[in-house]
């Protein structure tokens, strides 16, 4: 169906998420297209999805987030900001959910991840060659050709946090097609991406990407009993060609001029040293300036124009809170909070029941890397103001579709059902 297509398409260009015409991203503008043809969709000839518009277990947390968001709005210094930001949430925690749901019943999810994987990569690519060139493809692609990292790589994202949590999505996803594929010419095609894809999350120097992928692999670790020596093979021989990788580049040519061992090292090393002596402090100051508003009106927020990423100037900012649980409170109140605390703990619940389950041997590979990378999403959010990133909800989308739908996963299979053997 043409909503499909568009779907694909726009999550194909998530990645060119500041590529926008008339105001919003292009991705943005394709899900916006896709969702109306599937509301017509459903309505004339896809009846049997007609249901998925209204039955989301979010829905009265979504409830929660809009009055809370609503009462705050006295609070605002730009209320037109402030309701788009409200509107936004909303979207990506009901509508965004259930348009993802419904191609989730079509049977496309492998379609979709193989966009969102292909995003990922061309990403990792941009923060390749800029690091390899010297050039400034990344912050050309995302508007922001001035601006300065500490020597990190932000490919076509716009921050180097940004990209290191989008490429922590992509490369577990990759991983899962690499432990599916059989061929070995398959599966080197599958590491070669992967590879490409974790040096992105180590140009990006985001210790909140480290710590998002270590996690996810510790969990999918826990999940796969019988393929954990597979994993942890395939694991340790990664790390192991991921430090080759990186060696490799950085002694190609003059240009980088760093020594053996520095440069193995030099990204993680500037990381932990960018965090133990600013980083932490900043952000420790941001949360206790937040509380401090917040225990003077936890009742109402200060207003969804203050979220980190909205784009009020710097003459309106209060603070920047890279928290998104204390960031909701902040700006939209308590309500709104308990709203975002509702659904992170049905997703912490959803993903540890199916990672502890007595028969997570016999689940499918891709719903135990589904609950991992969402544990590792609830993780990393208590680090960044990720809020409305399509990439995270897109994850969260397709994993509480095989939980709200068991039989919606069977898409991806039509003729092998959950058995004996752990299958994607």
């Amino acid at each position: 169906m043409a909503s499909t297509i568009f779907f694909v398409l726009g999550t194909l260009l998530l990645s060119l998420n500041f590529v926008r015409p008339f105001g919003l991203a292009i991705s943005d503008w394709l899900y916006i297209i896709s969702m109306g043809l599937a509301l017509l969709e459903t309505i004339i000839v896809d009846r049997k999805n007609l249901k998925l518009w209204t039955t989301n277990h979010f829905q009265w947390f979504a409830f929660l987030i809009l009055l809370g968001g609503i009462i705050s709005l006295v609070n605002s210094k730009n209320i037109k900001i402030a309701l788009f930001e409200i509107i936004q949430q909303l979207y990506v925690i009901t509508l965004f959910i259930s348009l993802t749901r419904i191609m989730v019943r079509r049977g496309k999810t492998k379609a979709i991840l193989m966009a969102l994987i292909l995003s990922g990569v061309f990403a990792a690519i941009i923060a390749a060659v800029d690091y390899i060139t010297g050039s400034r493809l990344g912050p050309m692609l995302s508007g922001t050709p001035n601006a300065q990292f500490w020597e990190r790589f932000t490919g076509p994202l716009g921050h180097p946090n940004k990209l290191g949590y989008f490429l922590v999505i992509t490369s577990v996803m990759t991983f899962l097609f690499f432990q599916k594929e059989k061929k070995w010419i398959s599966r080197a095609l599958w590491i070669f991406l992967f590879l490409i894809q974790i040096f992105g999350i180590y140009l990006s120097g985001s210790m909140t990407a480290y710590v998002g992928i270590v996690t996810s692999f510790f969990f999918l670790f826990i999940a796969s009993f019988k393929r954990r020596k597979v994993i942890s093979m395939s694991f340790a021989i990664g790390t192991i060609t991921i430090l080759i990788i990186i060696i490799t580049f950085s002694l190609l040519g003059d240009f980088r001029k760093m020594n053996f061992i520095y440069t193995a090292t030099n990204n993680i090393t500037l990381s932990i040293n960018r965090v133990r002596t600013f980083t932490a402090n900043s952000r420790w100051t941001g949360y206790k300036d937040a509380m401090e508003i917040i225990l003077n009106s936890p009742i109402i927020g200060v207003g969804y124009d203050q979220v980190s990423t909205s784009n009020v100037g710097p003459e309106q900012r209060l603070l920047d809170v890279h928290n998104v649980l204390l960031q909701t409170w902040y700006t939209g109140g308590v309500l709104a909070f308990i709203g975002f605390i509702g659904i992170y703990s049905l997703l912490g619940f959803y993903s540890l029941k199916i990672l502890l389950g007595v028969n997570n041997r016999r689940q499918q590979m891709l719903i135990s890397a589904l609950a991992s990378l969402t544990l590792a999403i609830l993780i990393m959010d208590q680090f960044q103001d990720a809020i409305y990133q399509r990439e995270k909800w897109l994850i969260i989308a397709i994993f509480v579709s095989w939980i709200w739908n068991p039989d919606s996963m069977s898409q991806i299979n039509e003729k092998e059902r959950i058995k004996e053997k752990p299958h994607f």
